[in-house]
């Protein structure tokens, strides 16, 4: 290790695609350059040609690179090109990289330097299992998302939930969360939405109208199927169902034949086939009548 006073120009960003640089803290940064001076060093690793190539210190290099200071104080450290993402990782972990930062340096580990999954565990010193989520991830969502998580747009639990829709379902969904400005929590309530919607019309109505569609969501019973209808109207459309279902299977149990039926028994039926129909016909009339007055106030 050694420690040197360095010229901002002479430090390489090419690893900075794998960081997110937040404007809050580049502001708090400039801040404390001002008040405190630069309190520790940024660390960066000899690359090919003898360059510098930044490791660690973003926000600081973004911050002095505001305020015009000529130059920084650099750790500078023994890496190979591998270890340098290596050490991008490991000294931010007490804080934590975003999720798609954490995606996008496995992918290249494993992608473009031909890292194993095992292998790039054992670099990260994390878990097998981890690298194999973030890989599946990345490789999972629209490109169009990774975009918009990496200018922050996109926070890691909707990027997570996006993931489990087909890409293009994803950027769909993701455009009507954007144009209704719905939170992380409703963006993972909306995808659990369209994804239990029973038919492409239900779906259209989660994209179409996102916030009425969580409206209606939100405090109804696991039962409704359809948010379109409400918990009264599943109730109603169910005992349709079982009526049309009851209604067919009667005709195909009359047209096999009921075999010999005693007079009694015919009594029976024909009372409650009366009692059947009456009651039948009132129920479908208040509905036809209720469907009648909703419609002509439309």
């Amino acid at each position: 290790m050694e420690l040197r006073r360095m010229a901002l120009g002479k430090l390489a960003l090419v690893l900075g695609r794998f960081r997110q640089i937040p404007e809050p803290a580049v502001r708090a940064m400039e801040e404390s350059l001002r008040s405190k001076g630069q309190l520790s060093p940024l660390v960066a690793a000899v690359g090919e040609g003898g360059t510098f190539v930044l490791v660690d210190g973003f926000v600081r290099h973004t911050a002095a690179t505001r305020l015009g200071l000529e130059s920084v104080l650099v750790e500078v450290v023994d890496c190979s090109p591998v270890q340098m993402k290596a050490q991008l990782y490991l000294r931010n972990r007490e804080r934590g990289l975003q999720l798609v930062e954490e995606c996008r340096l496995v992918r290249e580990l494993v992608e473009v330097d031909g890292l194993g999954q095992v292998e790039v565990g054992d670099l990260l010193e994390r878990h097998k299992s981890w690298v194999s989520r973030r890989l599946a991830l990345i490789r999972q969502v629209s490109p169009h998302l990774v975009a918009e998580a990496e200018l922050g747009l996109l926070a890691g639990g909707s990027f997570r939930k996006l993931a489990q829709l087909p890409a293009r379902n994803q950027e769909e969904l993701w455009a009507a969360a954007r144009r209704a400005e719905l939170g992380p929590g409703d963006v993972s309530l909306l995808v659990d939405l369209w994804r239990r919607a029973p038919d492409s019309t239900a779906r259209h109505f989660v994209l179409g109208q996102p916030r009425e569609a969580l409206r209606l969501a939100r405090g109804k019973p696991e039962a409704v199927r359809d948010l379109r209808l409400g918990a009264a109207g599943e109730e109603v459309r169910t005992a349709l169902e079982i009526l049309r279902r009851t209604s067919l299977r009667m005709v195909r149990r009359l047209r096999d034949g009921l075999g010999e039926v005693a007079p009694e028994g015919r009594l029976l039926l024909a009372d409650a086939h009366e009692k059947a129909g009456a009651d039948c016909r009132a129920a479908l009339g208040e509905l036809g009548q209720w469907l009648a007055v909703v419609g002509g106030a439309r």
